[in-house]
């Protein structure tokens, strides 16, 4: 393959545009490769200037077409960042997106509940050094949402997140547009994976089945625990909570197994009419926050999320608001981000002109 500059292609997202975004991706898994692609591979006009990449491993900076070459061949083919030519290991991520002058971050790193590092760590940092923030990664909003969203307004800047719950579907648009109306209670399922899983067990296949099955689709996080013993769902309840105006904690959520429920009470309840889904729910007249299997009607709605579908029902005014839709498979969760992104461009008073790619799974 040619990677001299006659053999590139013109990459439209960064020329041709009166003023842009200078962006640094922070992971280079599978969504920060389709974030990755959509930028180099342009799809119209993008004020969104793909400046560095940053994994686990080491950093990656773009200065001209023969590194947004190989980056896109990487993105492309499921490579490792560590595989491009322009890999650095021992440069520091932060420092490199500062040096690049970086406007904004996309941050698409793996969670991590437990000590919420590094993420914290990362999302401070370029906070602090003036970086605006599109993130998929739900760490630090569900251990830190009060903090976190203070501090980006307190420094002026952009802090994005719509990718962190439900991604496909607009919850948290919902939960901002329901903020000041009083809503008492969200029952939702936000977790596509256990929802997917369950439809499998209720086919007759194994919970083990279910779940090798889910991670081969990629739907299931690196660690299947984080979707299946509630981590993901209790994060993105927290998240809706807050920004429904009811700020908690993560470790405010009891979380029960999805495992706790046997395969023959899955089935058996489907028998009866009934289903079992992997259900979060917030009671905030209660204080009741709590994610655990549940026997739901059929008339219900959540009984009617199928595969891979979200549904996040809010019961407010003596009635409910209904919000259903897909999850968000890698190639989804990056268009939410990207198309954050770009309303921040036009925050900023950048010309967007954005054709939505027709395909990006391939």
């Amino acid at each position: 393959m040619c990677f001299a500059p006659e053999c590139m292609p013109a990459f439209p997202g960064v020329e041709g545009v009166l003023g842009v975004l200078k962006v640094f991706l922070f992971g280079f898994g599978n969504v920060g490769r389709e974030v990755a692609r959509i930028l180099l591979e342009g799809y119209g006009r993008l004020p969104l200037e793909l400046v560095g990449v940053a994994s686990s491993r080491g950093v990656v900076r773009i200065e001209g077409p023969v590194d947004r070459g190989h980056l896109l061949r990487l993105a492309r083919e499921g490579g490792r960042l560590d595989m491009h030519p322009g890999f650095k290991g021992d440069v520091d991520s932060i420092d490199a997106a500062v040096v690049a002058g970086s406007d904004l971050a996309f941050i698409a790193l793996p969670p991590s509940y437990g000590s919420g590092e590094p993420n914290r760590m990362i999302v401070y940092s370029l906070l602090d050094s003036g970086v605006s923030l599109v993130t998929a990664d739900k760490t630090v909003l569900a251990l830190d949402y009060e903090r976190v969203t203070g501090f980006a307004r307190e420094k002026g800047l952009f802090l994005g997140y719509r990718a962190t719950v439900a991604a496909g579907t607009p919850v948290l648009d919902a939960a901002r547009m329901l903020r000041y109306r009083g809503v008492e209670r969200v029952t939702a399922i936000v977790n596509a994976t256990t929802n997917y899983i369950l439809g499998l067990v209720e086919q007759g296949h194994s919970f083990e089945e279910a779940v090798r099955e889910a991670i081969r689709v990629k739907l299931a996080e690196p660690d299947p625990t984080v979707d299946t013993h509630g981590w993901d769902s209790a994060a993105k309840l927290v998240i809706t909570a807050g920004d429904l105006g009811y700020p908690v904690g993560l470790d405010r959520v009891e979380r029960v197994p999805l495992e706790s429920v046997g395969e023959d009470a899955v089935r058996r309840a489907l028998g009866e009419g009934r289903r079992v889904k992997y259900v979060a729910r917030a009671d905030f007249r209660e204080g009741v926050y709590r994610v655990e299997p549940m026997v739901v009607d059929a008339g219900s709605p959540l009984a009617m999320a199928e595969g891979e579908d979200n549904v996040a029902v809010f019961e407010l005014e003596g009635s409910s608001v209904v919000v259903k839709g897909p999850a968000g498979p890698a190639w989804r969760t990056a268009r939410v981000m990207v198309s954050e992104a770009l309303e921040y461009a036009e925050q900023r008073g950048l010309r967007v002109e954005y054709r939505i790619p027709e395909v990006l799974e391939g």
